[in-house]
């Protein structure tokens, strides 16, 4: 009886919402919009040895897959104000747009069957003219009969709904962080004992070697970023406190390869070279050997 009951229920409660409910219209457009994460997102090389970076950003609808791939109506905008500027620190930077084909080359956007979601993937270039300049990339979707641009929604920092993706790529060179320097006589040298006298490039180096660690042992390389920070930039950080935390680490994964990459890279350089010893010599630019570290 209570199962006919409850038949006869909804059948009447079906019949009583005939007409009122609403149904989404699938033949109407979809409309397009990015997902990203904070304000403002720049993409630099200044802590990188790679001449190219791929940067992918979320792309999603709001609507129905459909039963075949379809290419998104992506287009790149020159979108600049008279006097732009964007905020480093205390500082106003002069901004430029970047220069698709030179500086960014952005691939097709093909929205798969049967998703509702996908990404659009840029590989930004490292060339001189991006040397200590800001330079701006903007996106948007063109509207056609398939597809509208969704409204912008921004109540979420961490995740900003937007029909205009702007991103930011720059270059320079990276300071030489306060770990590398050794007190003597009452002067900062950016020399230290296991790689030797500062400059950019080597600062990279030590930094690919450093991330590379994400490849080798993940688990072990989420316990450093804690510790030490993205790009060994915790704040805090002791002077030449490789060798005093996690010496066995920091020898096997960073400064044993970059001794060695050094050590092959003045012999094609001997204008520039330093000394490799034993222990480290402030007075000649001499490094210490890694291998010493391994206790």
């Amino acid at each position: 009886m209570n199962r006919y009951l409850g038949l006869i229920a909804a059948v009447l409660l079906l019949s009583a919402c005939n007409g009122t409910w609403l149904k989404y219209d699938t033949s109407a457009p979809d409309r397009l919009y990015f997902k990203v994460g904070g304000v403002t997102n720049v993409h630099s090389f200044a802590l990188i040895a790679e001449d190219e970076i791929e940067v992918s950003y979320p792309v999603q609808i709001l609507g129905t897959p459909k039963n075949e791939d379809r290419v998104l109506p992506v287009k790149v905008l020159s979108e600049l104000n008279d006097g732009e500027t964007i905020q480093v620190g205390s500082e106003a930077v002069a901004v430029w747009n970047a220069r698709e084909g030179v500086d960014f080359e952005v691939d097709e956007v093909v929205l798969p069957a049967g998703k509702v979601a996908t990404s659009i993937n840029f590989r930004l270039k490292r060339t001189s003219s991006l040397n200590g300049v800001y330079r701006k990339i903007t996106v948007s979707f063109e509207e056609n009969g398939k597809f509208l641009r969704m409204d912008a929604d921004s109540s979420n920092l961490k995740q900003i709904i937007t029909p205009k993706l702007t991103f930011y790529m720059t270059d320079g060179e990276p300071a030489c962080p306060e770990w590398w320097k050794t007190a003597s006589g009452g002067v900062d040298y950016e020399w230290g004992m296991y790689y030797g006298t500062y400059f950019p490039a080597k600062f990279r180096k030590l930094l690919e070697f450093y991330h590379g660690i994400k490849d080798i042992n993940p688990l072990l390389y989420d316990e450093l970023l804690v510790k030490y920070g993205e790009n060994i930039d915790k704040e805090g950080l002791p002077r030449n406190f490789m060798s005093t935390q996690d010496q066995s680490i920091w020898a096997t994964y960073v400064l044993i390869p970059l001794h060695a990459y050094y050590q092959e890279y003045y012999k094609e350089h001997p204008e520039n070279a330093e000394g490799f010893a034993n222990t480290g010599d402030l007075t000649n630019r001499t490094w210490g050997d890694p291998m010493r570290l391994l206790r």
